[in-house]
C-alpha cells in the first residue's frame, strides 16, 4: 500500500482518439485547423500541399508549410506535446511585430493531423538556429497499444523519436508538418470546398499589418492558387447593412427598417449580456443572386461566418455536399418554415459578425469548433442576430410588394398605350380615308395584342389573390403546426378540469350537505366551457380562412370579447377603461376581430404579472377614413429596439411569463387580412406600459 495516499490522473490512448479523430468532425475542418495554428506563428505565407492524394495513389503526402517563427525543443516538449497547453492563454498575443491575437487557446487543434494520416512529421526551425529540429509521430503505434488488452502502457508512455539537421541559412524559420500513409483518397471537389474554407479564415474587414496568405498547391488536379476573399466578393450585392457599437458608452446599435420612409435606421441600445458586435451583412436579390454565381460559380452565398479578433471562430469548414445538411448554428434558416415567403435565409445574404477576447468573453467556442458553447450570452447573441435580419426581412417584403406594384402597371400602362394607339390610328384615317386599307390588318393586330394585355391583366390579378390567399393558408397551417401543442395542451388540461367536476355531481348529486361544492363546481364548469369554447373558435378560425364578411357592430363585439375577461380582469386586479363610440359597424370578418383583440389582452394580462397597478385601455375611432384602434396596458413594456421585431412569429418579450411569440404575429395576420397595418406607438401611459396601434381602412 502507498503511503503517501496520492493519487494522480492518467489517461490512456482512448482519450487520444477522442480528441484526435473523434473530435474532429472532418478532414477539411482538421486542415483548416492546423492552417490555424500557422497564423498564431505568425506565419504570413502557408502553402497547403497535396502529393499523390487521388483515389489508387500510393506514396500519398500532405504538406503544410509556414514561414512563422518556428519552434524550439523545449517548445517542441512542453508546448506541443502537452495537450491543453496554456501558453497561448497566458500570453494570448503573438511575439512583435505581429501582435496577433491568438486563437489556438484549447490546446489540441495540433492532434487534428490523426484525422489526415497514420504518421506526421514536423520539422521546424526559429530563426537564428543552426539546425532544423524534426520530430516522428507514428499514430499507428498508439491504436495498436489500445487495442491490447495486456499492453498496461498509458499515452505518456509512448516514445517519439527526434533528430536534427543542418540549415543552410541561419535566419530562416518556420513549421512544416509533413502528414503521409493517407488514411482516404481526396477528390478535387473536396480540395476546392478546402480552399473556399480557407479563404475565409481571417476577415475580409480585418486591418492586419502583416498579411496572412494560404495557397493550397494539388498538382495531379491541376490546383496551385492563393486561397483569399477579398471585398469585391460583396460587389454585386443589392444593399449592404453595417452594426457598430460604442464601447466607452456601452451603446450597441441596432438596426430597423422605417416602412413609410423605405429607409434603414438605428437604434441605441445599453449592451446586452453578451457584449458589443460588428456585423456587416450584404443581401443579393434574385438578380444580384445570378450575377454572383456567374462571378463565383465554386463559391456559394451561404450566410454568416463568426469572426473573433478577425480569425474564423466559427462554423468552421464541416464538409457537406448537400447545402441542406449544413449545420444551422445561429437558427437562421429553421425559422423559414414559418413564413418561407418572407424570411431572409442563408442563401440570400453574406454576414460577417466580429466579436472580440475581451468584449465577449462569454461568447466561447465549442471545442469540436462547430459552434459556441450553449449558455444565456450566446443565446441572447442569437436573438439579437435574428433581430437585424427581421428588419432586412421588412425590407425584402415592401421590394416584393413594390414589384408586384411595378408589373401590375405596367400592364395597364401597355394596355393604356395601345388603347391610345388605336385612337391614333382611327384619328389618322378619319383625315385620310384612303390609308384605310392599308392600316385595317395594323388595327386588328393591335387589337388583338390589346385584348391579350387586358387578359394578362385579369390573370395576373387572378394569379396574385390566388397566390395571396395560398399564402395566407400556408402561414396559418405554418403557425398552427407550432401552436397546436399548446392548444392541445389546453384542451386537454380544461377537460381533465370538467371531468373531475362531472365526475363529483355523478357520484354526490343530489346531496344537500355537498350543496357548497355544487354550486362552486357548477361555476367552474361553466367558466371552463367558456376557455374552451374560444380555444376551439379560435382553431376554427384558421380552418375557415375563406369565411364571407359581414355586417360588425365593433362596440358589440368589442364589448364581448372583453366581457369574456370580466373573471381574469378581477383576478389579476387589472382596471379596464374603454372609450367606443356608437354605431360603427364595417363590413368584415369577425373572427378577425376576435382573434385580434383577444390576443392584444391576452398580452396584456401577460405583461403586467409584476405591475403594482394594472390598467388596460382599449378605443377605437375613425380618422379620414382610417379606423384606429388602441390598446394600451401598464405593462412591462417593449424596449424601442423590438418593436419592429415584436409581430414576427416567436419573438416575444413576455417568455418569462409564459409568451410564445404566436399572440403579436396573429394579429399582424388579421390586421394585414383586413387591408391594414399595425405597430407598436409610444405608450398612452407615458414611461410605463405599451400600446399598440391597429390601423384599418374604413368607410362610413
Amino acid at each position: 500500500m502507498d503511503d503517501n495516499r496520492i493519487l494522480k490522473w492518467r489517461f490512456d490512448v482512448s482519450t487520444f482518439r477522442l480528441i484526435g479523430r473523434d473530435l474532429i468532425t472532418d478532414r477539411v475542418t482538421a486542415l483548416f485547423e492546423l492552417v490555424k495554428n500557422c497564423y498564431d506563428a505568425n506565419a504570413q505565407h502557408v502553402n497547403v500541399i497535396f502529393e499523390n492524394v487521388g483515389a489508387g495513389k500510393s506514396q500519398s503526402v500532405i504538406r503544410i508549410e509556414d514561414d512563422g517563427y518556428g519552434m524550439s525543443f523545449e517548445d517542441i516538449r512542453d508546448k506541443w506535446m502537452v495537450i491543453g497547453t496554456s501558453s497561448k492563454r497566458v500570453n494570448p498575443y503573438s511575439p512583435e511585430p505581429y501582435h496577433r491575437k491568438c486563437v489556438g487557446e484549447k490546446g489540441i487543434g495540433r492532434f487534428a493531423v490523426d484525422k489526415l494520416g497514420d504518421n506526421v512529421s514536423i520539422i521546424t526551425k526559429k530563426s537564428g538556429a543552426e539546425k532544423w529540429l524534426k520530430v516522428d509521430i507514428d499514430w499507428s503505434s498508439y491504436y495498436q497499444d489500445s487495442e491490447d488488452e495486456y499492453d498496461l502502457r498509458l499515452f505518456t508512455d509512448i516514445e517519439n523519436a527526434y533528430s536534427y539537421r543542418d540549415a543552410s541559412d541561419l535566419k530562416v524559420s518556420g513549421t512544416k508538418l509533413v502528414i503521409t500513409s493517407i488514411r482516404e483518397p481526396w477528390t478535387k471537389k473536396e480540395i476546392e470546398h478546402l480552399m473556399r474554407e480557407i479563404s475565409k479564415i481571417v476577415s475580409p474587414f480585418a486591418n492586419l499589418s502583416y498579411p496572412f496568405k494560404v495557397r493550397v498547391v494539388a498538382p495531379e488536379f491541376q490546383i496551385d492558387k492563393e486561397s483569399i476573399k477579398t471585398l469585391e466578393d460583396f460587389n454585386n450585392a443589392t444593399l449592404s447593412l453595417n452594426v457598430d457599437y460604442d464601447v466607452a458608452r456601452k451603446l450597441q446599435q441596432s438596426i430597423y427598417y422605417d416602412k413609410e420612409k423605405n429607409t434603414f435606421g438605428y437604434h441605441l441600445i445599453p449592451f446586452k449580456s453578451f457584449g458589443g458586435i460588428k456585423m456587416r451583412i450584404y443581401f443579393f436579390d434574385e438578380s444580384a443572386r445570378r450575377d454572383y454565381r456567374k462571378a463565383f460559380p465554386n463559391d456559394p452565398i451561404d450566410g454568416f461566418k463568426v469572426y473573433r479578433d478577425g480569425i474564423i471562430a466559427t462554423p468552421f469548414a464541416e464538409t457537406n455536399e448537400n447545402p441542406d445538411q449544413k449545420r444551422d448554428i445561429l437558427g437562421v434558416d429553421k425559422r423559414l418554415w414559418q413564413d418561407i415567403f418572407s424570411r431572409i435565409s442563408t442563401r440570400e445574404f453574406l454576414g460577417v459578425i466580429e466579436i472580440t477576447k475581451n468584449g465577449n468573453p462569454q461568447i466561447i467556442d465549442a471545442t469540436n469548433r462547430q459552434d459556441f458553447v450553449d449558455n444565456e450570452e450566446y443565446r441572447e447573441m442569437k436573438k439579437f442576430i435574428i433581430t437585424q435580419l427581421n428588419a432586412l426581412q421588412d425590407y425584402k417584403v415592401k421590394m416584393r410588394s413594390a414589384r408586384r406594384d411595378n408589373a401590375q402597371e405596367g400592364l395597364q400602362a401597355a394596355s393604356d398605350d395601345i388603347n391610345s394607339l388605336v385612337d391614333a390610328i382611327n384619328d389618322m384615317v378619319a383625315q385620310k380615308p384612303e390609308l384605310k386599307p392599308a392600316v385595317e390588318p395594323l388595327i386588328k393586330q393591335v387589337r388583338k395584342t390589346g385584348r391579350s394585355v387586358k387578359t394578362a391583366i385579369s390573370e395576373q390579378k387572378k394569379a396574385l389573390e390566388d397566390f395571396t390567399r395560398k399564402e395566407n393558408i400556408y402561414m396559418s397551417i405554418m403557425s398552427l403546426q407550432q401552436f397546436a401543442i399548446n392548444i392541445t395542451h389546453a384542451v386537454r388540461t380544461t377537460l381533465n378540469q370538467i371531468r373531475d367536476r362531472v365526475e363529483f355531481f355523478y357520484r354526490y348529486y343530489p346531496n344537500p350537505d355537498e350543496e357548497e361544492w355544487f354550486t362552486l363546481y357548477s361555476k367552474e364548469m361553466y367558466e371552463r366551457f367558456k376557455v374552451l369554447n374560444r380555444v376551439i373558435n379560435y382553431m376554427l378560425s384558421y380552418s375557415q380562412s375563406n369565411l364571407n364578411p359581414e355586417e360588425v357592430d365593433l362596440k358589440a363585439t368589442f364589448e364581448e370579447i372583453l366581457s369574456d375577461y370580466d373573471d381574469v380582469f378581477i383576478r389579476e386586479g387589472i382596471l379596464l377603461h374603454t372609450d367606443f363610440p356608437d354605431k360603427l359597424v364595417l363590413n368584415a370578418n369577425r373572427q378577425f376581430f376576435r382573434d385580434i383583440l383577444q390576443n392584444l389582452i391576452d398580452n396584456s394580462v401577460k405583461a403586467m404579472t409584476a405591475s403594482n397597478q394594472k390598467v388596460i385601455r382599449c378605443s377605437y375611432e375613425v380618422r379620414n377614413e382610417i379606423l384606429e384602434i388602441l390598446v394600451s396596458d401598464t405593462g412591462v413594456g417593449i424596449p424601442r429596439e423590438d418593436r419592429e421585431q415584436v409581430f414576427a412569429l416567436y419573438y416575444t418579450t413576455t417568455e418569462k411569463q409564459g409568451g410564445a411569440g404566436v399572440g403579436l404575429y396573429i394579429v399582424k395576420t388579421r390586421v394585414q387580412s383586413l387591408g391594414g397595418s399595425v405597430a407598436v406607438v409610444d405608450s398612452e401611459f407615458g414611461e410605463i406600459g405599451t400600446t399598440i396601434k391597429i390601423t384599418i381602412p374604413f368607410k362610413k
